[in-house]
C-alpha cells in the first residue's frame, strides 16, 4: 500500500464486508445447525456471526477513507467556497444512496408484501422512505447513519484544512461563533442541551468514530508510513506482521463479542484488520479480484439480502436455513438481485439523460 488504499482495494474490503454481513444476519441467532463438519456446532457458528458484525465498521471505514480523497480535491482558496462545494458533493452522494433505497422499495415491497402476507400500514411508509424507522427491512438503519456521517464530515475536514491567512481567520471566526451560539443556547435552554445530547447519541459514536478513523488514516497517510517502515525489513516482515495484526484483531473482537452487536473498540480494530487483510490479499491476486467484484455489488446486496432471508424463513425450516449451502444460495440470490437492480438503475439514468437531451434539442 505504497499509495494508500486504491479503489480496487476499497472494493475488496467491501466484498469481505458483504460476505460477513449476510453471514451475520443468517447465523447470529441460530438455535440449531446441521453440518457434516463436527467442529461447526451452533455455538461456534454464533460466535463467528457475532464477530461478523464488524462488517458495518468496515463499510464505515472505507467510506471515511475514500471521502478524504474526494474532499482533498475541493478548492481550498476560499473557506466558505470549499464548504459549499463539499456540501454539494455530500448531498448528491446521500441522494444517490436514497435513490437506490427507493428503487429497492419500489420493486421489493411489491413482491415482499404478497409473499409474507404482511399488511401494508401507510404510517410506516415515511419511516422506511427516510430510513429513520425502517420496519420493512431492519438493515436500512445504516442509510440514515451514513447520511449523518457525511453531513458531519465537512466540519471536520474544514477544521483540519489550512487556508490562506485571511481565510483561516474566517474559518476560526465561523467555528468559534458556532460554538458560542451552541454554548449560550445550552446555558439558556435545557431543552437545547437535551436535543444536542440526543443528536450526539443519534450519531451512533461507535460507527462515527470508525468513519472518522478512516478519514484520519487517509488524510495523514498512516498506511503508507506503516507500509514503508515494514518493507524496510523485507517482504516477510510485512507478511508476518500482517498475519499477526489480522489474528490479533480477530481474537480481541471475538473475546469482546458477547452478542450480535458492535464493540466500542471497533474504531481501533477495523483499521488494523483492514491493513492486515489488504496486505495479505496483495499476494493472492485472484482472491482479491473475486472479492472486489462482490464489493462492486455490495450496496444492493446490503439493501436486499434480508428479504431473501425472510422469504426463506417463511418456506423452509430453521435447520435447512442454517446449512452452509443455503448461506451460499443466499449470497447467489442477493448478488443476482444486485446485478438486476444495477441494470434497472442504469436504464433509468440513461432514460433520464435521453429525455433531457431531447428537451434541450427541442428547446
Amino acid at each position: 500500500m505504497e499509495n494508500g488504499i486504491t479503489k480496487k482495494q476499497s472494493a475488496i474490503l467491501q466484498g469481505i464486508a458483504v460476505w460477513m454481513l449476510v453471514y451475520h444476519h443468517m447465523y447470529s441467532y441460530a438455535e440449531t445447525y446441521n453440518t457434516l463438519l463436527p467442529f461447526m456446532q451452533v455455538g461456534v457458528v454464533q460466535r463467528i456471526a457475532w464477530f461478523c458484525k464488524i462488517c458495518v465498521g468496515i463499510f464505515a471505514f472505507v467510506s471515511g477513507y475514500g471521502m478524504y480523497h474526494v474532499m482533498s480535491r475541493k478548492p481550498a482558496e476560499c473557506f466558505f467556497g470549499r464548504m459549499i462545494e463539499e456540501y454539494r458533493y455530500v448531498l448528491a452522494r446521500i441522494l444517490r444512496l436514497y435513490g437506490k433505497l427507493w428503487l429497492v422499495i419500489l420493486i421489493f415491497i411489491v413482491i415482499d408484501f404478497p409473499i409474507l402476507g404482511r399488511q401494508f400500514v401507510a404510517e410506516e411508509l415515511w419511516g422506511n422512505l427516510t430510513a429513520f424507522q425502517p420496519t420493512w427491512n431492519g438493515t436500512w438503519w445504516y442509510v440514515e447513519q451514513y447520511a449523518k456521517m457525511l453531513l458531519a464530515l465537512p466540519f471536520l475536514d474544514l477544521l483540519l484544512t489550512r487556508f490562506e491567512r485571511q481565510e483561516e481567520k474566517k474559518k476560526w471566526i465561523f467555528f468559534l461563533a458556532l460554538a458560542g451560539v451552541a454554548l449560550i443556547g445550552i446555558l439558556l435552554s435545557p431543552v437545547l442541551y437535551e436535543l444536542l445530547l440526543a443528536a450526539a447519541k443519534g450519531m451512533r459514536p461507535s460507527f462515527s468514530l470508525i468513519f472518522i478513523a478512516g478519514y484520519i488514516v487517509s488524510r495523514y497517510g498512516l498506511y503508507q508510513r506503516i507500509d514503508k517502515l515494514l518493507k524496510c525489513g523485507g517482504v516477510w516482515l510485512s507478511v508476518c506482521t500482517s498475519v499477526i495484526l489480522v489474528c490479533a484483531a480477530i481474537v480481541v473482537r471475538v473475546l469482546l463479542a458477547t452478542g450480535a452487536a458492535w464493540s466500542e473498540l471497533d474504531f481501533l480494530l477495523v483499521p488494523v484488520l483492514a491493513y492486515g487483510m489488504l496486505t495479505l490479499l496483495d499476494y493472492v491476486k485472484p482472491l482479491g479480484v473475486f472479492l472486489a467484484w462482490w464489493g462492486d455489488q455490495s450496496t444492493y446486496i446490503w439493501l436486499t439480502h434480508i428479504f431473501f432471508v425472510g422469504w426463506l424463513l417463511s418456506f423452509v425450516s430453521r435447520q435447512v436455513r442454517l446449512d452452509i449451502l443455503v448461506y451460499l444460495a443466499m449470497m447467489l440470490f442477493s448478488v443476482m438481485a444486485a446485478i438486476l437492480l444495477k441494470g434497472v438503475e442504469t436504464g433509468i439514468q440513461k432514460g433520464v439523460l435521453w429525455l433531457l437531451k431531447k428537451n434541450v434539442k427541442y428547446t
